[in-house]
């Protein structure tokens, strides 16, 4: 069995309908992109009501559903995907990390508390940090924000970064957006 007939075997385990199936199909077929691009470009112009199938292929193993899937959820950019896009910054592969920090910025500035949310729980993790580092550089004025949330951003802009340093001042700046 090649890698796209193992795609169309995962993705018929998900239980989704023939019609979305047959569209996922295309999705993932790589070599086709032509029906790759206008596969990706129907389920955008879907918005978010196609966001829960992505957020669910977003956990797939293989590497082409969860990136086929990431694009899809970057170029809506909602809310909703916070949560997962969070999640996916601590993805294996370099790419869908990268894209999952695009996705956050392209959200905006709703995206702050649940990232600084993410740090203090679990923020010595060195990806999660450098997605937030991505992220906040962005998002993070320099004179509107509190003088915490700018001093997490210039610990996490430093070279030498202090792991366990992060998650105390992820949670000073989370006090002051309250």
């Amino acid at each position: 069995m090649n890698r796209q007939e193992e795609r169309k075997k995962e993705l018929d385990q998900y239980g989704f309908s023939e019609d979305v199936l047959v569209k996922l199909y295309g999705l993932v077929d790589v070599k086709n992109y032509k029906l790759h691009t206008e596969i990706r470009d129907e389920f955008v112009n879907e918005g978010t009501t196609i966001l829960p199938i992505m957020h669910k292929l977003l956990h797939s193993e293989d590497l082409i559903i969860r990136k086929s899937a990431i694009k899809v959820v970057e170029s809506i950019a909602d809310n909703s995907s916070i949560p997962e896009m969070i999640r996916m910054l601590e993805d294996r592969e370099s790419e869908i990390r990268w894209i999952a920090g695009e996705t956050l910025i392209n959200i905006g500035r709703s995206c702050i508390k649940p990232l600084l949310k993410a740090l203090v729980e679990g923020g010595s993790s060195y990806y999660l940090q450098q997605g937030a580092r991505h992220v906040l550089v962005e998002l993070v004025s320099q004179k509107n924000d509190s003088k915490e949330l700018k001093q997490l951003v210039t610990l996490l802009k430093s070279e030498i970064i202090l792991p366990d340093k992060v998650p105390v001042d992820a949670a000073q700046a989370l006090k002051k957006i309250y």
